[in-house]
């Protein structure tokens, strides 16, 4: 044999602590009781080994070993017992008794006194049996006492498996692993014939059967009412754990559960599921055999279980922890796909798109339509044929905004409305049987949820989303957050939609409706907004005729953006369409501008302009370009060879000083030539390269040497928002004249 021993106590501290008699203990004092006094019948009836054991001392006194006296009924059917072995050593018959400590610690007993305790391992070296034993030395008298042996094998194997149950729950980072381990691993080793565990289900007060142990195998998640009659239902609803030794004592508690009970629930020990304050469901165990529920049963079932809901409060926190940042990364992908666009339409489709799968199978989005009319304005499914089958149904047979409820109530109220199962949906619609019973076999018993879309009191419309898994009450206030960026981002598009709107019919007033025709001349023109679709840009062109054979061409810039500039630009166009009539002359006609800027906008604005005085000679092929620069860059000649050379001498911006140097050059056009006029959002144009530059424009030049006034327009208005990965932040205007060869 070989054993380790843990001596007063150790692993098994649960024992009684201090030095105590036991219950045979001797009340007389030392000498006046013989071992052979003690009846033997009596340590016969008891269930644990009992030996006596006698001092064996030297000549001098002094305790050498112990001899086996005699031994009770228990000691002697056990693997440690044999009625030959009385009257020998111990130390020859157990020899390990000198290195596991229980010798030592019988002869303290011996030596004081005093009651002493221990407990240690065995293993039958014939048959590799292991044993598990707590023992106590009792001293009798100076010269004998009682070592008191105690099968241990239970408590070491439980000890053996809360250890195992420890280490895998650990482990388990999901509700489903911890269910698995308790039903699958704990209920068969404890020898539950049948157990189950209940529930609660997080943001609402249902309760589900949640893992069943059964012979019969696995069984699908059922509800459960806490109200209800039954063991389960009293713990999980008070907290309170139940034992019941036999079926009696279950039926007078709880008589009407007495039906759901079997023969392979003859004992019953059903305990609460609780961390701290929190109290969430309860695991039953039922036993085939008797059990009593001793203390330490208890304790150890109650320990099993308070270790599965650490790991079940683990788990939740887990998923919640896991869940709160998916739904954060979802809320930052949304935002950044409803940043992706300010058109109304595009937000609805990116919005469902981005929903489904994520957050449910199907999403759709209803706004009002005319005359208390809803349209369906996206819908999107993760099963395309569902998708194609529910986008037909609702088109032909559309929600209502009057309706008592569904969607209609949800736009009317600014309420959310849950619906269970898709058969409610359907019937507020009023189709056809053929059709709902097609749209319910394709959609099964889907559950819906729809959260009004509104900003500031006002709802734009309605959200709905559908799942195949009920749509927990802790969803609500994620999905009315998506419903709200949501309504956000359609808001700012359809404003920017109307204001856009705005920008642009004011900005078509402030360009010519149409370029006019020129004898032998052909004319092109290009005009792009900024990136501030809903300003009004300060770039503008314009041509009039004078006279016969003559034309007035005017391009130019306005300080700043929006009403302001556009007031600046009409005053500007309007008045050298103006002065141009009374006076073509280039010279003539700026100084009127300036005059009328600093006159009616004397706040620090400017303008840049470029005004030409076109003369066509109706008898020869060509024209004559008289041009004064104010601020303006100057326009780019391409002659008919390919050479390309700047026209005009700068001059001072208009609005800024009354008396201003004006330089008027002239330039013969001919056939071949073309004479190209721009503002600075071309030449300004930037990328992460740097600017477009006039170098930028030259080359677009040269490359369309043989192209038309409209191609080249057109190549360079290209090139000007390929410049750069995003749109041009400012606004931009292109005008070209080609005399025809």
């Amino acid at each position: 044999m070989s054993a380790t021993a843990v001596e007063d106590g150790g692993v098994f501290n649960d024992l009684p602590q201090g030095s105590q008699r036991s219950a045979f203990s001797p009340t007389a004092s030392a000498g006046e009781v013989a071992p052979g006094d003690m009846p033997a019948r009596a340590l016969d009836c008891l269930p644990d080994a009992v030996f006596v054991l006698a001092a064996v001392r030297d000549a001098n006194g002094r305790l050498t070993d112990l001899r086996l006296a005699s031994m009770n009924a228990q000691a002697r059917a056990g693997r440690l017992g044999r009625q030959a072995f009385v009257g020998e050593l111990c130390s020859t018959l157990w020899p390990r008794m000198g290195q596991d400590g229980s010798a030592a610690t019988c002869m303290r007993a011996l030596a004081t006194g005093q009651a002493h305790r221990g407990a240690f391992a065995w293993v039958d070296q014939g048959t590799q049996e292991a044993g598990a034993y707590e023992y106590q030395a009792n001293p009798l008298s100076a010269d004998h006492l009682l070592w008191i042996l105690r099968d241990d094998d239970a408590r070491a194997l439980r000890a053996q498996l809360l250890v195992q149950v420890t280490t895998a729950l650990a482990g388990a980072n999901s509700m489903e692993a911890v269910l698995e381990i308790l039903t699958r691993r704990i209920m068969p080793a404890v020898g539950a014939s049948v157990g189950a565990a209940v529930l609660d289900e997080p943001g609402n007060d249902m309760y589900t059967v949640r893992h069943i142990h059964d012979d019969a195998g696995p069984q699908a998640p059922a509800p459960f009412s806490v109200t209800a009659p039954y063991p389960m239902a009293h713990t999980a609803r008070t907290g309170r754990s139940l034992f019941f030794c036999d079926p009696e004592q279950r039926r007078q508690q709880f008589p009407e559960a007495a039906a759901y009970f079997s023969e392979r629930h003859h004992s019953t020990a059903v305990l609460p599921l609780v961390v701290g304050d929190r109290l969430f469901g309860a695991v039953s165990f039922h036993f085939a055999t008797r059990h009593t529920f001793e203390d330490s049963e208890r304790g150890f079932l109650t320990a099993l279980v308070g270790q599965c809901a650490l790991a079940m409060e683990r788990a939740r926190l887990h998923h919640e922890s896991e869940r709160a940042r998916a739904q954060l990364e979802a809320l930052a992908e949304v935002s950044h796909v409803l940043a992706t666009t300010l058109d109304a339409d595009a937000t609805f489709a990116n919005v469902t798109a981005t929903v489904v799968p994520r957050f449910g199978e199907g999403c759709m989005i209803y706004v009002p339509g005319g005359k208390g009319s809803l349209r369906l304005a996206s819908l999107s499914h993760q099963e395309p044929q569902v998708q194609a089958a529910l986008t037909d149904l609702l088109r032909r047979y559309p929600p209502k905004l009057q309706d008592e409820d569904g969607i209609g109530a949800v736009i009317r109220t600014g309420r959310h409305e849950a619906c269970p199962d898709t058969s409610r949906f359907l019937d507020s619609l009023g189709c056809p049987p053929e059709h709902r019973s097609h749209v319910q076999a394709l959609l099964g018993s889907s559950a819906w949820l729809i959260v009004p879309m509104s900003q500031a009191g006002t709802v734009i419309g309605a959200m709905v989303f559908t799942r195949t898994a009920p749509l927990p009450e802790s969803d609500l206030a994620f999905l009315m957050e998506i419903a709200h960026r949501a309504t956000q981002a359609v808001t700012n598009a359809q404003r920017f939609s109307a204001e856009s709107h705005v920008a642009r019919i004011l900005q078509q007033n402030l360009l010519p409706p149409a370029l006019p025709s020129l004898p032998g001349i052909e004319i092109a023109a290009a005009y792009h907004p900024g990136m501030q679709g809903t300003l009004v840009g300060g770039d503008f062109y314009d041509m009039l005729a004078t006279g016969p054979d003559r034309w007035a061409l005017t391009i130019g810039d306005v300080c700043g953006k929006g009403p302001e500039a556009a007031a600046l630009t009409g005053l500007v166009r309007h008045t050298a369409r103006a002065a141009a009539r009374i006076d073509p002359e280039p010279a003539t006609v700026l100084k009127a501008v300036n005059t009328a800027v600093l006159t009616d906008h004397p706040t620090a604005t400017f303008c840049t302009a470029l005004y030409i005085d076109l003369h066509i000679d109706p008898t020869s092929t060509g024209a004559m370009a008289r041009l004064t620069l104010a601020g303006h860059p100057q326009p780019l000649l391409r002659r008919a060879d390919g050479t390309i050379t700047r026209l005009g001498t700068p001059g001072l911006l208009l609005g800024v000083v009354q008396s201003r140097p004006v330089h008027t050059s002239e330039h013969s056009l001919r056939p071949g030539d073309l004479l190209l006029l721009y503002t600075d959002g071309v030449s300004e144009r930037l990328s992460p390269a740097g600017m477009l530059g006039e170098e930028g424009i030259i080359d677009s030049l040269a490359a369309t040497r043989h192209a038309t006034a409209a191609e080249t327009v057109a190549a360079l208005e290209a090139r000007v928002l390929a410049h750069g990965p995003t749109a041009p932040s400012d606004d931009f205007a292109v005008l070209a004249l080609a005399v025809r060869e």
